[in-house]
């Protein structure tokens, strides 16, 4: 058994192998962009544009649950571009999320 193997392109301790390494790309506005400049989210991150309003970043891993989480925690300062299938798995959590905040108790 070999880890290094095996966790190969995860972000976390998520490691279905089912899920496929492939490029995500992000945009990040310029504030945010400084922070992950500063913390960088992945390894495997570059930032590939980038000018005075924001910036773009790609990452080569599986996305599973733990790097979404990690996506979502940087709020209304990211913007999932591609792929098309994890962005918008991406805004129908925001979506959920949404929809409890709106409800009136």
């Amino acid at each position: 058994w070999d880890a290094k193997e095996y966790f190969d392109g995860c972000f976390g301790i998520i490691t279905d192998q089912q899920v496929e390494k492939q490029v995500i790309r992000i945009k990040a506005s310029a504030s945010q962009a400084n922070y992950i400049r500063s913390l960088k989210i992945h390894e495997s991150q570059e930032e590939v544009e980038r000018n005075e309003e924001y910036s773009i970043f790609t990452f080569f891993l599986r996305p599973q649950f733990d790097f979404q989480q990690e996506l979502l925690k940087n709020g209304e300062g990211i913007e999932v571009l591609e792929p098309l299938w994890f962005r918008n798995e991406i805004g129908e959590k925001i979506k959920r999320m949404w929809d409890k905040y709106k409800r009136k108790k």
